[in-house]
């Protein structure tokens, strides 16, 4: 399969911090700007997690946790 080639690589700046965005491929650039897609530190910012939170999920479950879900109940 030859690639495709798209000569004039398109940029475009970030609705919210204005920093310059660098597309590869046209249908991306495309859809970004009909999308009006931020950058990735702005899409970043706006997670709804903070990084606390995702470090205690990151840890292991309690044993009583485990107890209550438990699968292995034999059924008769």
């Amino acid at each position: 399969m030859r690639k495709r080639h798209w000569k004039n690589r398109k940029n475009r700046k970030c609705p919210d911090c204005s920093k310059i965005i660098y597309y590869t491929r046209k249908d991306a650039f495309d859809r970004a700007v009909g999308n009006n897609s931020v950058c990735k530190s702005c899409a970043q910012m706006d997670r709804k997690l903070t990084m606390e939170t995702i470090e205690k999920m990151k840890q292991p479950k309690t044993t009583e946790h485990k107890k209550k879900t438990r699968r292995d109940k034999v059924w008769l």
